[in-house]
């Protein structure tokens, strides 16, 4: 609790400024400035200069709307039009009332105390979603050079939820965690309870009731998220954030449903781009392969064993050992180890006439034995002290990073992406290692910038030069890359996986909140590491449930390292499809299942490009209001259809799950419909994955050479419809809404007691034929209009 006695008295003062929508507050003596900005009747921006005017000029979070990007030099914060967020500028009213200004917009109003600490008290309605800490809600230490932004939390905890913070440890929901944002190379790590690991994402989503809304703070500073861990008692229960950043700079943004959030949250920073077809496919790699010594021949091995198992791969991860020098072992970027890779061009071709894509691993260090290190000398991040490269331990031994902040620094990046890798083949970049953890303070970019907040824009700035290298190059082909560090933004470039990972039932399990959680952070294109990427080889029943886990993620990619194999005996320690040859019937029909996926999961990619809706989704997603999905975190929703209720035990021949109330439930392998609401227990032997269907469903189903739509009717009155979407899968015009061509098409199920009725209507492009089927107990009499 707090006493109102404690509470200092002040005055502020306040003026309206409409050439920049916003309101300004200021205290007697104080350099302290406050601004509130209206941005849209759902977005309020929030500033606080403790010197009186901003000290943290540029962001790279916030991007252009018609560019969905931001330039290598980031943007100026307080030059940012108003109609970047919205084509209309936002009316908005200020009242005074007794004691308080009053901000309003149509569906959102703030309220701030004149006689008190400026604070903020968020209103809808009348409802109170939100208040600052009266006591310390603004608070820059100066000594320490800290800022925190102090939250009452609400005495009765059960009514909040938190989730998002990106790709964090435990379950869906935050509450009573304590998070750092500080990018980290976590390898193997535990996924219930290490932090930070590899992003850095300070946006989180509150569940207050049935209402939700976001606070997405644009610093890339390390910072930390108090969820409600600490608890004061002349302060009264908080949550906090606390940054080194110098100013604050925040944006609340109002639901009332998460998919609205999320929807607002990456207008503000960009959308994941629409990956090419291929990577909806299986996607093969393990360090094994290029750390061999005859690493061209041992890949050539897997291309042949794909062939031999009769396993169709698109795309494969070219780890870091096709650069590992044969005479001292160290990994030196851009420099192809000619004992290991005689030819690459020779590698590429096998891999392609084999139909895969190859994405080749990339680091942004050199170790100072990099035969190229001499010159790039003034490329890296200095050390201000020495006058000389900031050194740091990396991979083999003391490196130093690139800066990318430098433009000459991405002129060369750019110029190694397209001479050493593209030009011998390869597809894509895999940009690795790149945390960019540098503890040296006293280490600075270009133009003298302090690397405190600049570690995480390295990163993105690091996936965009590589992005753009591969659109020089080929401006037609739709560009893809995968990084493991990210900052907010950084979705703009490409895809993305929760790094290394330990192989555990354990991890199988609290992988998936961790992905959830990143997905509602503005990342929809991720996966996991199937089989584990640290520790022991899995079990024969381990590895078949992971991948059963892993066909419905975005990302479906095995992989692993264990350095103390002999990496020239062909012993399958791997991760590999034919690990254990016994287990192949069931991989196989784990393979077909996700390609029976393909148009569903491309849709639901093409969703993600155009509103920045997850692919994959907690149940709290759909289901807010249902108290019990708020904390459901080992369930999830594959796009609004499919209820995937992976099996994460072992020895499991059942599993007990919660089917969400307000819908029923069909069981996909048997018809067999159940009424939300209810804890089921569903058969789950080795063989069976348990997988759900939402009542209303229309799920595009490949059976073999055509598309089937699988119809899942309302038992009673309803209506539902789906969009499916196609195109040619690479190039990129074709996604192009103004030039391009696709295929769009929306299906519409409308039900009764009595009779079902269907339509398809095409939006754009080729009027699609689709079988249909339906539940097999369904006896009531439908009606199909196509086209």
């Amino acid at each position: 609790m707090y006493f109102e006695d404690s509470i200092e008295r002040v005055t502020l003062q306040w003026i309206r400024d409409d050439k920049i929508n916003s309101v300004i507050f200021s205290q007697e003596n104080i350099p302290t400035k406050y601004i509130i900005t209206v941005l849209t009747n759902n977005i309020i921006r929030v500033r606080v200069w403790p010197k009186g005017t901003p000290i943290t000029t540029r962001t790279w979070a916030i991007v252009d709307k018609e560019t969905n990007d931001v330039p290598y030099e980031g943007r100026l914060r307080h030059e940012i039009p108003l109609n970047n967020y919205s084509n209309d500028i936002c009316i908005f009213n200020v009242t005074k009332e007794e004691n308080y200004v009053i901000i309003s917009t149509d569906n959102l109003t703030c309220k701030i105390h004149l006689h008190k600490p400026f604070a903020i008290t968020w209103v809808v309605n009348t409802d109170i979603l939100l208040k600052d800490n009266p006591v310390c809600s603004y608070q820059y230490n100066y000594s320490t050079e800290q800022f925190r932004h102090t939250l009452s939390r609400p005495s009765t905890d059960d009514d909040y939820y938190y989730y998002g913070l990106g790709e964090k440890s435990g379950p869906i929901n935050k509450k009573f965690r304590r998070y750092r944002m500080r990018n980290m190379d976590a390898f193997g790590y535990n996924a219930e309870h290490s932090d930070p690991l590899y992003k850095h994402i300070p946006f989180y989503i509150t569940l207050r009731h049935d209402h939700a809304f976001g606070l997405f703070y644009d610093t890339t500073y390390d910072c930390t998220f108090d969820m409600g861990c600490e608890i004061d008692n002349y302060f009264g229960d908080m949550l906090y954030f606390e940054s080194k950043d110098p100013d604050l700079d925040y944006y609340f943004i109002n639901g009332p449903l998460i998919e609205h959030i999320i929807e607002q949250y990456t207008t503000l920073t960009g959308r994941c781009p629409l990956a090419p077809k291929w990577t909806l496919g299986y996607l093969g790699s393990a360090m094994k392969y290029t750390d061999a010594i005859n690493a061209q021949d041992s890949l050539k091995k897997f291309i042949d064993k794909c062939s031999k198992y009769d396993i169709e791969c698109t795309g494969f991860h070219l780890s870091s050992g096709y650069s590992m020098n044969s005479d001292d072992g160290k990994r030196y970027v851009f420099v192809w180890d000619k004992k290991r890779v005689p030819s690459p061009q020779t590698l590429t071709e096998n891999f392609h006439r084999a139909g895969m894509k190859i994405l080749a691993n990339i680091k942004p260090a050199m170790l100072t034995t990099h035969p190229y290190f001499n010159e790039c000398r003034s490329l890296f991040i200095q050390d201000k002290d020495k006058n000389q490269p900031d050194l740091a331990p990396f991979w083999g031994g003391l490196g130093a990073h690139f800066d990318f902040t430098n433009p000459a620094t991405v002129l060369w990046w750019k110029n190694q992406v397209i001479t050493k890798l593209l030009a011998n083949g390869i597809d894509c970049t895999w940009n690795d290692n790149n945390e960019f953890n540098i503890k040296n303070s006293h280490a600075i970019c270009f133009n003298g910038q302090s690397i405190e907040g600049i570690k995480p824009i390295q990163t993105m700035l690091m996936v965009k030069t590589s992005y753009d290298a591969q659109i020089k190059v080929n401006s037609n082909c739709r560009p893809w890359l995968l990084t493991r560090a990210a900052c907010v933004g950084t979705q703009r470039y490409g895809g993305t996986w929760t790094g290394d990972n330990r192989c555990s039932w354990h991890t199988l399990k609290y992988n998936i909140p961790m992905g959830l959680n990143l997905s509602l952070s503005g990342f929809p294109l991720i996966g996991h590491d199937i089989g584990g990427f640290a520790g022991e080889k899995p079990s024969l029943e381990l590895f078949v449930r992971w991948i059963q886990n892993g066909i419905f993620h975005p990302r479906f990619c095995v992989h692993s390292w264990r350095p103390n194999q002999d990496e020239n005996i062909d012993d399958n320690n791997e991760n590999a499809l034919w690990m254990y040859e016994d287990a192949l019937p069931l991989i196989h029909d784990a393979l077909r299942f996700r390609k029976r996926l393909q148009t569903y999961l491309y849709s639901l990619s093409h969703e993600a490009n155009i509103t920045g809706h997850p692919l994959i989704r907690p149940t709290v997603y759909h289901f807010q209001s249902d108290i019990k999905c708020r904390n459901q975190s080992f369930e999830f929703l594959l796009g609004p259809w499919l209820l995937v209720a992976s099996v994460y035990e072992e020895n499991a021949s059942t599993r007990t799950l919660y089917l969400p109330s307000g819908t029923k439930w069909y069981n996909f392998w048997t018809d067999e419909i159940y009424d939300g609401g209810q804890m089921v227990t569903v058969t789950a032997t080795l063989d069976i994955f348990p997988l759900f269907v939402r009542e209303g469903a229309l799920l595009p189903f490949h059976m073999d050479e055509h598309l089937e739509i699988r119809v899942y009717p309302f038992e009673e009155n309803g209506t539902s419809e789906f969009n499916v979407y196609d195109d040619d899968g690479e190039t990129v015009d074709c996604y192009n809404e103004l030039e391009g061509k696709f295929d769009l098409q929306t299906i519409r199920l409308t039900c009764n007691k009595k009779q079902i009725h269907i339509e398809t209507f095409v939006i754009e492009g080729k009027d699609n034929k689709f079988t249909w089927r339906f539940p097999t107990n369904e006896k009531r009499v439908y009606q199909i209009n196509e086209g």
